[in-house]
């Protein structure tokens, strides 16, 4: 049996052997007969199954069915075989995606002189004495499920590193005998050594001095070695699969590692790994700085990319809702090791009540919808979805998508925003840079008003891009010199609208120069050793907080949008046949000035409330109400609208719908024809 991946009426779904399905799935580390068939009576098709003996970062099991990766070319697959066979039982027509690991087992540590692959991927991933094992245990599990359940399989997940997703969390970039032999071959340099810690984590302004080149040479190899490791395994996989089954994994989180995490995960080249034509899947959590009631939600990775590209991405919902437990208690026929207690992160604030559970289920539902994006519930030790209206609620959603299917949907996003993971290898790792540029940007974009599609840098070029009005480049700090021009001769001569934040093409090659800042973004911009203060648009001060170096916009020339505390222009933008090139000297800007820069751009801003979260597409318009009021939104179209999770109608007159209050903040509005 074959599997695919379709773009069906606008969507990516799954094709197996001919039939489509809607990619909404389950998973658990505890997966059992209840919550199997509990989600499989709900309408749920698609089964994440995850196989492994290894130990999580709580210090439990990932799964109680224990170990099939025994010893040294060993593997007692009944472990597989029992979980399978439970999963088939209770979900007789659905279809299952089994997931594995390449983590070193404690056996394998016993025997080998190695640092353990969860904890510490980067400083293992050049041995290829492991990677040789671990790849022969992969394609030896795939070919067995394939020989006993080919037929029930849509895809495989491969796990890696931290938390099984490709983390080299405890090794911080540090060097290790096996991590230095393979830099030296990597730089082609007998005599080439890493830096020391004290180097790596050295303190001062936010770009690295030319004197530190090494460490950026380090800081690349570190990521790139996790990325081509993981294309390594990808490609035994396919060597099996032979692109007869989907294949995926996490990975990429770029929006999400803010601080050091962003450069000691070793995410930075997931470029690499998001356009390998070996993989087809790509899944992430929701984003976790953004869960409360009245957040928006939002994704870790570049989302648009992954689609672009026709690779499904998976967000997963893995909320502490109100019934989930606090305490991991694996069952009494367990072994005793397996007993073990663990506190459940994130315990301690879950759902107080069901309400809360269905709002953060509805909102990561409309997000997901709208953005055209595949979804999966993550019950993750049972018992996270145990009550009939969280349960009603995902037959809900599955029998919404079914509707939504039916007709062609595509987006309406008229943002596009670009960012980048190489270009932050020229940015040190102490300064707050990648939580400032990258993980708060994304709630200045969710308040702006107007929906927006996040992409890499190197999707810049793609055909389809060309229909956007605003461009948002947040982070590119040593841009190509092909992508430096295809925005000047391409963007800006066709009426397009582009947004520059902080030091667009600054430290090119490594080498500062504020000049650069000056030509790419078309007016002068100096720079300062002196912090300029708080950004103060219409009255309102908001703080930017940087290390240096500090700049700030003098160009007569140029239209003021605001300025800093001490006076200096903090935006500006020039206009030049129909086209506007805009430059922010910070690295984040007010969600207010956002929504201003949007409509100077044409878009259309649906909301002028920060509270008020706007999800649309071409079929519906997703609206999540974080406010203690009713809200208003604008809408294109005047008629009547049917919110599809409760049933209610609402009227939009002179391009303006009133929402009231409700408990549920979630809506999903469709417009009667």
């Amino acid at each position: 049996m074959k599997t695919k991946v379709i773009r069906d009426n606008g969507v990516l779904k799954i094709d197996i052997g001919g039939k489509i399905y809607d990619p909404l799935s389950f998973k658990s580390f505890r997966a059992n007969p209840k919550n199997v068939s509990e989600f499989y009576k709900a309408g749920v098709r698609l089964f994440s199954v995850l196989s492994s003996g290894v130990t999580s970062a709580l210090g439990v099991p990932y799964s109680l069915y224990g170990e099939s990766w025994v010893g040294e070319g060993k593997y007692d697959f009944s472990a597989i075989d029992r979980q399978m066979d439970m999963f088939i039982e209770n979900a007789p027509d659905g279809f299952f995606a089994p997931m594995f690991q390449v983590d070193t087992r404690d056996w394998y540590l016993a025997t080998h002189d190695v640092p353990n692959s969860f904890t510490h991927l980067s400083q293992i991933a050049c041995d290829e004495q492991w990677k040789k094992a671990s790849a022969d245990y992969i394609k030896a599990a795939i070919t067995h499920c394939e020989q006993k359940y080919g037929d029930r399989i849509y895809g495989y997940f491969l796990l890696g590193g931290m938390t099984t997703e490709w983390f080299s969390a405890r090794d911080y970039e540090e060097s290790h005998p096996i991590k230095e032999a393979g830099y030296r071959k990597w730089r082609n340099d007998d005599n080439a050594k890493l830096p020391s810690k004290e180097e790596l984590d050295c303190e001062g302004k936010v770009f690295l001095e030319d004197e530190e080149s090494e460490v950026y040479l380090a800081r690349r190899f570190h990521s790139e070695t996790i990325a081509d490791l993981i294309l390594y395994f990808v490609g035994e996989a396919q060597s099996v699969l032979k692109h007869n089954k989907l294949l995926g994994l996490y990975y990429g989180y770029l929006f999400e590692l803010g601080g050091a995490r962003l450069y000691n995960d070793g995410s930075l080249a997931y470029e690499k790994v998001f356009f390998s034509p070996d993989i087809d899947m790509i899944s992430s959590p929701s984003a976790y700085g953004y869960r409360r009631i009245d957040d928006p939600s939002a994704f870790m990775l570049t989302q648009k990319t992954l689609d672009a590209h026709n690779k499904l991405y998976f967000l997963e919902f893995d909320h502490i809702t109100h019934t989930a437990p606090e305490m991991v208690n694996d069952p009494e026929g367990a072994t005793q090791k397996n007993k073990a207690l663990a506190k459940i992160p994130g315990a301690n604030s879950k759902c107080k009540n069901e309400t809360e559970s269905l709002n953060l289920m509805y909102r990561d539902f409309i997000l997901c919808n709208s953005n055209l994006t595949a979804l999966w519930w993550f019950d993750m030790f049972d018992g996270w979805f145990r009550s009939d209206g969280m349960m009603q609620a995902v037959a809900k959603m599955i029998k919404l998508s079914k509707e939504f299917g039916e007709t062609n949907t595509h987006r309406v996003s008229e943002i596009a925003v670009f960012a980048e993971g190489e270009a932050m290898y020229r940015v040190r790792k102490t300064s707050n840079m990648a939580t400032l540029c990258l993980s708060n940007i994304r709630r200045t974009l969710a308040e702006c008003g107007a929906p927006y599609d996040l992409y890499s840098i190197g999707d810049v070029t793609l055909p389809d891009v060309l229909d956007y009005k605003l461009y948002i480049f947040v982070n590119q700090y040593d841009m190509p010199e092909s992508i430096k021009n295809y925005i000047a001769k391409k963007l800006k001569t066709e009426g397009k609208t582009v947004l520059w934040l902080y030091a667009p093409d600054y430290a090119k090659g490594g080498m500062k120069d504020v000049k650069r800042i000056s030509k790419t973004v078309g007016m002068q911009v100096e720079i300062s050793d002196v912090s300029h203060g708080n950004m103060i648009f219409n009255g309102e001060g908001y703080e930017y907080p940087l290390a240096e170096p500090y700049f700030s916009i003098n160009d007569d020339t140029s239209t003021e949008l605001c300025r800093f505390e001490d006076g200096t222009v903090a935006a500006a933008y020039k206009e030049q046949n129909g086209s506007k090139s805009i430059y922010v000297a910070a690295c984040n800007l007010p969600s207010s000035l956002l929504r201003h820069i949007a409509e100077l751009a044409g878009v259309f801003v649906y909301s002028q409330s920060n509270k008020v979260y706007v999800y649309p597409n071409s079929q519906c318009i997703g609206v999540y109400n974080a406010t203690q009021n009713a809200c208003e939104i604008h809408l294109a179209e005047d008629g009547r609208y049917t919110d599809l999770l409760s049933g209610n109608i609402f009227t939009c007159t002179n391009g303006v719908l009133k929402i009231p209050k409700n408990k549920i903040n979630a809506y999903y509005l469709k417009r009667e024809i």
